[in-house]
């Protein structure tokens, strides 16, 4: 044989063993990558010691990963539940409590830096750290039984978290304050919206004056349903001589630039929740329901927890959600009582203006230290006056933040004793003092009873009056905490029903005592109470039919104005016919909904730009990062004057309001038809509204999304009615249940209950809830049975 035959054979030998090498050394690395995986599962079968049980406790499991818990004692259930917790959602947990505490960057590197620096104004470890110390033995020794089950759940994995070998991290242990920054977090995550847009709302008083400000940030109107039946009425149109964009003032060339941009999605308020007593039942039982609106992710924010405490008849027995990083039933159903919350919305919070020249002795200053990955750490000074952060500086002057979230007080366990209340009156008691979030909570016993209250620590005085959008002085005398008799409630109303929508709930003393801190408009309460008054008679089912009530009531309003401009309108005939087939609904399938959606939206933003940028002048409503947006209530003040159409608050550039209100038609025409480029008759509402609930590292690293997010599916639903279902945000879960009927009740979540993608139940659960599939609230048969004895020999680990 030749040298020149040879030579290629012998290359393509090479090449093939090359590539069969290269397929080995791949196949090898996915084979070691899925057993580290599979190593990094949690136990779900046989026996385990866990350390500082006092008796033996069942850990089992049914078809959805309900995690059932029996046990002879609360702390031997939250050592057990924290071993769960732990093994299936440890890195979650970590992510609440180190975004709480402002320290990602420790776990993600330098671009969390700037997320932690803002966290770490409010110093809530060193906050919590001190509260921790003067909590009551019994909160603190709770705490201390979750973590070491916690602590001993992460020691008893084989290989650490899935997460952590991704980032090249270790997870550290979990200390009992770790479960108060979990808290902290909620507090954020419920909450900051509202402080930022109360101090937009006080900067806008001060630049526009009283009388306009009232009129552009109505505290209500014709929307409302607030449960004293209380209405606000509208306030007179502001004349000329408050503001006249026909004025050369305000001219364009005063406002050069201003242009409706393209909207985004209006902002979605968290949760809804409704119950009907006794005499609205055929057999005289209380029904409660409750959906909570949530960002939606992979796993599900909340994990279904089933807590029984003894044996044989004089067991207590408690179903619902718990909060991975806590030890208790968030919401759920004990048999003798049923809770569920909504986001209260009140003002739990000052901003505090504050001089120039600050008084001696007052200021403390404060050195944090944000460790960063791959780097050195970075060194932050926060400067507290009278134990409140100075958060901003606008123009030289500065501004500190009085939050409840800042104090000790407003953290607690209450809510653990949920799960052991007796009575309706035991648990509201147990409520007005319970440390959480400020929140609506609905209650229903199994004597037909029903109730609404506000649950968390209030403070005494609130701002309805001097407090509400100003800027408070230094001086201004802190808050006291309010006596638990003084507490809002409802209790057995004559109709036998109660709502909540984050809507404004009374007026009067009440609502002084709550404030606003962002209320939402009340289109979506009031469509829940007229569901509740549609039948004289409720069951699970009835009440479980409102968590999926897309009907576009509020829309439709919108729909019928757009139709009148439309009509004889030429260029717009197809606007109208679309609009005219439009079957009503916040359907996926829907073109006429997403239109009229759209041009709601072009409408109030234009509005709001033509009118606050005169106030406010081009640098603070001159770009998308500085623009301060218009509030839900916006709603009542452009809809006034779209109906009397004054000249004087006719955007410039307008011959007429007709000419205004049209050109919102066609800038909504071309954002659904990308400037003409697709049919409209094919911008359906599902197409702008799929739904996108991804695992929070799919976002970072997007060649994880096929194996970690859940499918993307159109979705029906939105903002202002009751099922708000938008792409990553929505019913993080759907609960109805009649207390002592718990086998009757109903319980779904979106994303699955286990944090690891080759878990049985990573996403179990979700295919049910999108295509709303009753769900039992109680688990089902055991499909895992792991049984947790205290330890033989003294433990390594505490």
């Amino acid at each position: 044989m030749s040298l020149t035959t040879s030579a290629p054979r012998t290359w393509r030998l090479i090449v093939r063993r090359s590539l069969i090498g290269l397929l080995l050394l791949v196949l090898l690395l996915a084979m070691t990558l899925w057993a580290l995986l599979r190593a990094s599962l949690p136990q779900l079968d046989g026996r385990i010691e866990l350390p500082g049980l006092s008796a033996p406790l069942s850990l089992a499991r049914d078809s959805l990963g309900t995690a059932v818990l029996q046990g002879e004692n609360r702390l031997d259930l939250a050592r057990g539940l924290g071993f769960v917790h732990a093994q299936e959602r440890f890195f979650e947990m970590d992510l609440s409590r180190r975004s709480a505490a402002g320290e990602l960057a420790a776990l993600f590197g330098p671009q969390a830096v700037e997320r932690d620096q803002e966290r770490r104004l409010h110093r809530l470890r060193a906050r919590l750290s001190e509260r921790l110390a003067g909590m009551s033995d019994a909160d603190r020794a709770l705490l201390q039984a979750y973590a070491g089950g916690v602590n001993a759940g992460l020691a008893a994995l084989r290989v650490r978290p899935w997460q952590y070998l991704l980032l090249r991290a270790q997870p550290q242990d979990w200390q009992p304050v770790d479960s108060l920054l979990v808290i902290g977090e909620m507090f954020t995550m419920l909450q900051s919206g509202g402080i930022q847009g109360g101090f937009e709302r006080a900067l806008l008083r001060e630049k526009a004056g009283d009388p306009l400000f009232d009129w552009l940030t109505p505290r209500g109107g014709a929307w409302d349903a607030a449960l004293d039946g209380s209405q606000l009425a509208p306030l007179a149109l502001p004349g000329p001589e408050l503001i006249n964009l026909q004025k050369a003032a305000h001219q364009p060339e005063a406002v050069a630039g201003l242009r409706p941009r393209a909207p985004e999605d209006e902002a979605v308020l968290g949760s809804n929740n409704w119950a009907v007593a006794g005499g609205r039942t055929a057999d005289g039982r209380a029904i409660l329901a409750d959906d909570m609106h949530l960002g939606l992710g992979v796993p599900s924010i909340w994990y279904r927890t089933q807590l029984q405490i003894g044996r044989g008849d004089g067991a207590l027995r408690a179903a619902g959600l718990s909060l991975p990083g806590a030890p208790s039933l968030v919401v759920g159903s004990n048999g003798h009582v049923a809770w569920g919350f909504t986001n209260a919305y009140g003002q739990w919070f000052d901003w505090i203006r504050l001089p120039a020249k600050l008084p001696e002795g007052r200021l403390r200053v404060f050195e944090e230290s944000i460790a960063v990955k791959g780097g050195a750490a970075r060194t932050l000074r926060v400067q507290e006056v009278d134990g409140a952060p100075i958060m901003k500086t606008v123009q030289g002057q500065r501004y500190a933040l009085r939050w409840v979230a800042h104090q000790g007080e407003a953290y607690n366990l209450g809510v653990d004793a949920f799960i052991q209340a007796r009575s309706l009156d035991q648990l509201l008691s147990q409520a007005r003092m319970a440390g959480l979030p400020q929140q609506n909570m609905l209650m229903a016993d199994n004597k037909g009873q029903i109730a609404w209250t506000v649950a968390g620590r209030l403070w005494s005085e609130s701002g309805l009056g001097s407090r509400y959008a100003r800027f408070q002085s230094l001086d201004t005398p802190a808050r006291g905490w309010l006596a638990p008799a003084d507490y809002p409630l409802i209790q057995n109303p004559t109709d036998g029903q109660l709502w909540t929508a984050n809507n404004r709930q009374s007026a009067g003393a009440w609502g002084e005592l709550i404030g606003d801190g962002g209320f939402d408009l009340g289109a979506r309460a009031r469509q829940v109470r007229e569901r509740l008054s549609e039948r004289p008679q409720h069951d699970e089912a009835s009440l479980a039919a409102i968590h999926l009530d897309h009907e576009a009531r509020f829309i439709k309003t919108w729909a019928r104005r757009i139709e009148a401009g439309a009509a004889g309108h030429a260029p717009h005939a197809e606007v109208l016919r679309l609009l005219q087939q439009w079957n009503g609904q916040a359907a996926a399938d829907q073109v006429g909904y997403r239109l009229a959606r759209s041009v709601r939206l072009h409408t109030l933003d234009a509005l709001w730009l033509a009118w606050t940028r005169p106030l406010l002048g081009a640098e603070m409503q001159g770009d998308e990062k500085t623009r301060m947006a218009w509030k839900k209530n916006f709603e009542y003040s452009a809809v006034q004057a779209l109906e009397l159409k004054p000249a004087h608050l006719l955007p410039p550039g307008f011959s007429s309001w007709q000419a205004f209100e049209r050109s919102q038609v066609d800038a909504a025409v071309a954002e659904l038809s990308e400037g003409g480029k697709l049919p409209l008759a094919q911008a359906t509402w599902g197409q702008a509204n799929p739904s996108r609930i991804q695992h929070v590292l799919s976002r970072a690293i997007p060649a994880l999304a096929p194996w970690l997010d859940m499918p993307q599916e159109p979705m029906d639903g939105d903002a202002n009615l009751p099922q708000v279902m938008q792409q990553r945000h929505g019913q993080s879960q759907r609960l109805v249940v009649s207390p002592g009927h718990e086998d009757q009740g109903l319980l779904s979540m979106p994303g699955g209950q286990s944090g690891h993608p080759l878990s049985p139940y990573y996403g179990a659960g979700h295919a049910d809830f999108m295509r709303a599939r009753p769900t039992p609230l109680l688990a089902g048969p055991a499909q895992h049975q792991l049984e947790a004895r205290p330890p033989t020999s003294p433990a390594i680990r505490p």
